[in-house]
């Protein structure tokens, strides 16, 4: 097991490796920044390597496309990270799906007390053909803010299936983010069971 220290000094050194070989421009500023957290936790001054960690991480969130990551079909969700999974990917005609997923690289709007995080979702069921069967009516709006630039969000959405007939289907979920206007989409392949 890693203490602290160690931990950080791999996350800055692989930081620095990643983004070493993403392109000069791109990997000065972020490269730079995982750098002095080194330095600064080499020196023993391990809040400031923190901070300078916490300005790495930062420069590489607002340099990054949205992404989607942990996209998944659940049972149930509390929370970031806080979920029961659905087993399979098999559902009953006209079931409630819920889609949880964790989007990654949005960005923030400056409000009174903090900063709020704002995402529309939409949803599409496509047939194995790609040919769009049904979705959303209108954007599913999440939103939450805090006093830190919280980087854990999850999106969970719920959509009702109409009464497909059995074989195969993909839910197409995008996701824009508010702040940016940057949109990124995820495919589930599901199963109607007959």
């Amino acid at each position: 097991m890693m203490d602290g220290a160690s931990r950080i000094s791999g996350i800055a050194v692989a930081g620095a490796l990643l983004f070493a070989v993403s392109g000069a421009a791109f990997a000065g500023e972020v490269a730079d920044k995982a750098a002095a957290a080194e330095t600064l936790l080499q020196a023993g001054k391990a809040a400031d390597a923190h901070t300078a960690l916490d300005q790495a991480v930062d420069a590489f969130w607002k340099s990054a496309p949205l992404t989607l990551k942990n996209a998944r079909f659940v049972n149930e969700a509390k929370g970031f990270g806080d979920y029961v999974e659905h087993q399979g990917s098999s559902f009953a005609p006209s079931s409630t799906l819920q889609v949880y997923v964790e989007p990654q690289g949005f960005g923030w709007q400056e409000v009174d007390g903090g900063y709020k995080i704002a995402f529309a979702s939409d949803v599409e069921i496509r047939n194995a053909g790609g040919q769009i069967l049904t979705k959303s009516a209108a954007p599913a709006l999440l939103e939450k803010t805090s006093r830190n630039k919280n980087r854990e969000f999850q999106v969970t959405v719920g959509f009702q299936l109409p009464a497909l007939k059995p074989g195969n289907y993909v839910l197409v979920l995008t996701v824009t983010d508010q702040a940016t206007g940057h949109s990124a989409p995820v495919e589930l392949p599901f199963t109607i069971s007959g």
